[in-house]
């Protein structure tokens, strides 16, 4: 490659390590703040860098001027740049695909255009994060699109002569499966999983016929069609989930979900023999759990089988298999047991909490950095079953998620800390605007309701980006700005926040989360609503959209995206938005002097010690 694509992705290496300074031990307050800002300042130089180099080879490029050699540059550059779950910058090699595919289409290379109608489809499916029905994604029409287009060329695959890009062919033909649709109930009697079902039976079949079919394996041998099988078996055990959210489940469902893990478990098996290992834990759950929901295993040899699993894992095993078994296994044995009769449930009550305490002890061993994604990812996924757990937990799960990426976690407690400093001040100039806050009726000192509500406040402000901890499967870079797609992705992060907290029965707490980005007049912001801000947190929203403004305009330590602006200048900003984006409730609070300057160096000095308790790895709290 060209020095300056290398340079890209250098720098991208070099940013990846100034998220999280090195602090080592000793070093006084003074200097802990000068390694996070030196840092900061080394990235946001990074950033400026690459905007100027993806301008330069990328974004300044059309399918006319591109040479056919920075073509094959910017295709060996996003395949740097894009491998699944571990992509460096999915974004940008989206972008690259994007216009390779344009190229391509301007010289009629039908080769190039259906090699990267797959490329584009797979690279914006590791865009497309849940719009929030938890369904329907932000890009499943451009996925339907690319994905539908590739697979048209079966009807000229004698025509294409190159195997590989049959191969591709066949890919965007199975990867139909991940496109969502709007479903609705319509009027056979059948529920919506069964709808659902009977749409991703069709690309199902459709693609096994191909992948099956003896003429197309002679004409290309070459092409890994066992794999491609393996891996439409494997994503239709997925359905597994419906089977334990219905109430009366689908034999058909069932049958179909029986005959994948069936296929995964032989192939798995298979493979386990030949390296002399055992078999993985996800393979054994997804058999069991199949054969239960076809009536072949009982629940009590089901939950058996997890137990064993969950018992025999280590504590000290950080490998990808071990962290599902006790991340996993736990929440899937509270569902099982609460099939089971009431005398054996209750047998078993002790080996259960049990499970659910290796989980709880297990997370918390977990080195925070190197498995985040992996564990936020299981986290959102087994949320509707931290409700079983004790208050405890669930606030210190919040907390792992949050301290898994220590620059939003710095943020996140400098919002919560100044959300309870303007809670108190509105206290006490303007009491009559906290009343109902929460629940609570009367806001004075003698009840003890004040510090209550204090004590919400800040745990609010605290969770207020939970969500973008979460949207870091898609979104994780600081070394260059967002791309519009991006940007999308990232607006989604106080639905996704919401979601978690309403999982774990914190309601009040999820609404402000929903709303702390929308303007106080209900013209701006995101995400767009359908119903207004509960009064129960409305005061509180108006004061986290104040006060995240405050913190992320002028953090002057280890903001690497954009230049801090002064305090004073923020101030005006929020003055300038008062009445429309921010609530003048909040905004005239600054107007007192007194408060004014205090609140200058409370802002200052909660920075920093945020910053050296984050960065030294201190307890959550």
């Amino acid at each position: 490659m060209d020095n300056l694509y290398k340079r890209y992705v250098e720098n991208l290496n070099a940013a990846c390590g100034l998220v999280k300074p090195q602090v080592t031990p000793g070093m006084s307050e003074e200097q802990i703040i000068e390694t996070i800002r030196s840092g900061a300042e080394r990235l946001f130089r990074i950033h400026q860098e690459n905007d100027g180099i993806l301008q330069e080879i990328l974004f300044s490029k059309t399918a006319e001027t591109l040479a056919a050699e920075e073509a094959e540059q910017l295709s060996a550059l996003a395949d740097e740049l894009f491998s699944y779950n571990r992509s460096p910058d999915t974004g940008v090699a989206y972008r690259i695909h994007k216009l390779l595919y344009e190229y391509g289409e301007f010289h009629q290379d039908v080769d190039r255009m259906i090699r990267e109608l797959y490329h584009q489809g797979i690279t914006i499916l590791y865009l497309n994060v849940s719009a929030g029905d938890g369904k329907k994604g932000l890009f499943d029409d451009l996925m339907e699109k690319y994905f539908s287009a590739g697979a048209s060329y079966l009807e000229r695959y004698g025509e294409i002569g190159n195997g590989q890009t049959r191969g591709y062919i066949i890919r965007c033909l199975g990867n139909l499966k991940h496109v969502v649709r709007d479903l609705e109930e319509d009027g056979s009697g059948r529920s919506l999983e069964e709808i659902e079902w009977e749409e991703y039976m069709k690309c199902f079949n459709r693609t096994m016929d191909v992948v099956n079919s003896s003429d197309y394996r002679q004409m290309n041998p070459e092409i890994p069609w066992d794999s491609f099988a393996y891996t439409m078996h494997y994503d239709r055990t997925k359905f597994l989930a419906n089977l334990r959210t219905e109430e009366a489940p689908s034999p058909m469902i069932a049958q179909g979900v029986l005959e994948s893990a069936e296929y995964v478990y032989r192939h798995q098996e298979a493979a386990a023999k030949a390296k002399n290992r055992g078999l993985g834990g996800r393979t054994r759950y997804v058999h069991g759990a199949a054969r239960y929901h076809a009536g072949l295993l009982s629940v009590e040899e089901l939950v058996d089988t997890l137990f064993e699993m969950c018992e025999s894992s280590d504590l000290g095993d950080f490998s990808g298999d071990n962290i599902w078994v006790l991340m996993y296994t736990p929440e899937y044995l509270m569902y099982y047991t609460g099939e089971m009769p009431e005398e054996k449930r209750q047998a078993v009550q002790a080996r259960l909490q049990g499970a659910l305490d290796k989980q709880q002890e297990f997370l918390f061993r977990l080195p925070r950095n190197e498995y985040a994604l992996q564990v936020t990812r299981i986290l959102q996924l087994t949320a509707g079953y931290m409700v079983n757990h004790d208050k405890n937990f669930c606030q210190r799960v919040l907390d792992y998620i949050l301290a898994c990426h220590p620059p939003t976690f710095v943020h996140s407690k400098v919002v919560g800390l100044l959300t309870r400093w303007f809670c108190r001040r509105l206290a006490q100039v303007r009491p009559e605007l906290l009343e109902g806050t929460f629940g609570l009726e009367s806001i004075d000192e003698a009840s003890g309701n004040l510090e209550t509500l204090l004590e919400l406040a800040y745990q609010s402000g605290l969770r207020h980006d939970l969500g973008k901890c979460m949207l870091l499967n898609y979104i994780g870079l600081y070394s260059r700005r967002l791309l519009d797609e991006e940007f999308a992705c990232i607006k989604q992060h106080a639905v996704f926040g919401c979601r978690l907290l309403e999982a774990i029965g914190m309601e009040e707490m999820a609404m402000a989360a929903h709303y702390h980005h929308s303007s106080f007049d209900g013209a701006g912001g995101y995400p767009r609503h359908e119903r207004e801000c509960p009064a129960s947190v409305r005061v509180i929203v108006d004061i986290i959209t104040v006060v995240d403004s405050l913190d992320a305009g002028t953090d002057d330590v280890g903001r690497s995206y954009a230049a801090a602006k002064s305090y004073e200048r923020l101030v005006e900003e929020l003055r300038a938005g008062k009445g429309t984006r921010y609530a003048p409730h909040v905004v005239e609070l600054l107007d007192d002097p007194v408060f004014y300057e205090d609140t200058k160096r409370f802002l200052a000095e909660s920075r920093r010690q945020v910053y050296v308790e984050v960065y030294c790895d201190a307890p959550c709290s």
